[in-house]
């Protein structure tokens, strides 16, 4: 009688064990990604412990920030687990989908993600009601705030406006996730408003965190954080507010890319001629390109 240990195995549980392998490290990439987030909105060692049933020094170890960094390096080289064809959109904006799996920290669209998510979150409308105002699905509005879609600029600012925020605060981000970059201001007052609201988005997709922890984080002072976010054109950040490393250190405590800001912050620096002429840059407001609107 053959030895049934020497029969070789069946095609079908070998790839089911390799799916099984290639989501467990899914799961260990999100498990990554879901501590560092918890350290960043101030959660401490002991009581992610608690959560995960491990030791400090092992999660301190497993999930050194040096670490998850390498993780999510390989998970963009390797890609998904199982990639999914996107499926044709059935919502009326029209959009194509530039992913079927939801963004990870670094990737481009996860930022406009994170202030989706936010503004859903602390919006007193519903989401069936924000589908409607937004003119897509409920399940649509899932997507885009878990970052399985991206939307469309029309979504995205009828979107914010269904949530009662400014849409300007979201078009930074919004660019970065369609890999566009925002036109060039006409004036100096154009370029700052548009470093201001860039840093609002980014401030939006930190979940807003509270002045205190952020002036410690990013060894701000009050004013200055104030200053930069401010929504108000009437008092202006100074020259002192607008010097790079001040930029540069929000842009960083907000998660953010600090050389994505870095060009907006160069018009700034460098405004166009029309500064010089006394244009207040109030227009018809940047021009996209068509395919932008889906």
């Amino acid at each position: 009688m053959a030895n049934n240990s020497q029969r070789p195995v069946p095609a079908a549980p070998l790839e089911m064990l390799q799916i099984c392998v290639a989501l467990r490290r899914d799961l260990d990439d999100i498990t990554a990604v879901a501590v560092r987030q918890a350290l960043a909105d101030g959660a401490i060692w002991k009581d992610i412990a608690k959560v995960v049933g491990a030791a400090e020094s092992t999660l301190k170890t497993n999930y050194s920030l040096e670490r998850v960094d390498k993780m999510l390096k390989a998970r963009m080289e390797r890609g998904p687990a199982r990639p999914r064809k996107p499926a044709v959109p059935k919502n009326r904006d029209g959009t194509t989908p530039s992913s079927a799996h939801p963004l990870l920290p670094g990737q481009a669209g996860y930022p406009l993600s994170c202030a989706l998510s936010y503004l859903r979150r602390t919006s007193k409308t519903t989401v069936g009601s924000l589908a409607y105002l937004t003119g897509v699905s409920a399940s649509y509005i899932y997507r885009i705030t878990s970052g399985e879609r991206t939307p469309t600029w029309e979504v995205t600012k009828r979107f914010a406006l269904a949530c009662e925020a400014d849409p300007e605060d979201l078009m930074f981000l919004w660019n970065r996730a369609h890999s566009l970059q925002i036109p060039p201001p006409r004036s100096y007052a154009e370029a700052v408003r548009t470093l201001q609201a860039a840093l609002r988005g980014l401030y939006l997709a930190a979940s807003s965190p509270d002045l205190p922890r952020l002036q410690k984080t990013a060894h701000l002072t009050a004013r200055a954080a104030e200053a930069l976010l401010a929504t108000s054109t009437d008092a202006p950040p100074t020259d002192y507010h607008l010097r790079w490393p001040v930029v540069r250190d929000l842009t960083a405590a907000l998660q953010g890319d600090p050389q994505a800001i870095r060009p907006l912050w160069e018009h700034v620096k460098s405004p166009p001629a029309a500064a010089d002429q006394g244009s207040d840059g109030d227009g018809e407001g940047p021009s996209w390109p068509a395919a932008a609107f889906g």
